[in-house]
């Protein structure tokens, strides 16, 4: 049975608690193992750290008037970046909310990781983007969101799961495996043009992938985001097209 303590120290986004000390410094109480997953410092580390030390330069400078806000306020939400282990940004949500414990005063904190959101918005501002969503490690599509209609896109049910290698054209297929391989060893952005399955009334689409692996602070990927483009040269999709539903599960 869950009691409060495991839910806190297994659930799924990072959390913390920390303190003032009488000289105004920070401290933490407690955190749990997805912060420290996400951090790629083990628990213990953590724990003798100043959490302020966590923060990447920009926002260190601007931590004393936000604790003032949240001190005022009670509670506050901001985006930040974080330093993991070896040095990598993380861009992540912070809530954080002032509870009472007894008599003092301590902070409540929830450390939601965004990368994927950061990167798939600076994808949809530069590029005419139709999908985008998340892979796993085998290349099967997690979620995926339709930006070619207006509306927020929903699933046929059976659709997450299925391989995005499986909506490409086979003589194409090599090519955007081996660009993927290279992402996810370099942990770097790749993009690969290719031809669709004959999924459309006039006949296979050229498109193109954009894959990002997303790291957490021991430089461990913990997702594949990805968006799909129109290839340069192909022009504007016509009304022969079939439904978005297909478009959006290429």
């Amino acid at each position: 049975m869950y009691t409060l303590e495991s839910r806190f120290t297994e659930a799924l986004e990072g959390m913390y608690y920390t303190f003032e000390d009488e000289d105004n410094e920070t401290k933490f109480i407690e955190l749990n193992n997805a912060f420290s997953k996400l951090i790629g410092i083990s628990k213990s580390e953590l724990l003798v750290m100043n959490p302020d030390a966590l923060y990447v330069p920009e926002s260190s400078k601007k931590q004393i008037l936000k604790k003032q806000r949240l001190q005022q306020k009670g509670y506050l939400f901001s985006e930040e970046q974080l330093l993991g282990h070896n040095g990598v940004r993380l861009n992540v949500e912070v809530h954080s909310s002032k509870v009472h414990w007894g008599n003092k005063e301590i902070y409540f904190h929830v450390v939601k990781e965004i990368s994927e959101r950061k990167w798939v918005a600076s994808q949809v501002r530069n590029k005419p983007v139709l999908a985008s969503g998340v892979l796993d490690e085998h290349m099967n599509i997690c979620t995926i969101h339709n930006h070619y209609e207006p509306l927020p896109f929903i699933l046929e049910a059976g659709m997450p799961g299925a391989s995005l290698f499986s909506y490409i054209d086979e003589a194409d297929l090599i090519k955007v495996k081996r660009s993927v391989s290279k992402a996810i060893e370099y942990r770097q952005e790749k993009q690969v043009a290719f031809q669709t399955i004959g999924l459309y009334a006039a006949g296979p689409v050229k498109l193109r992938v954009i894959v990002k692996p997303l790291v957490n602070g021991s430089n461990e990927i913990i997702k594949v985001a990805f968006v799909l483009v129109r290839a340069e040269g192909f022009g504007v999709f016509n009304e022969s097209l079939v439904p978005p539903l297909l478009l959006a599960c290429l």
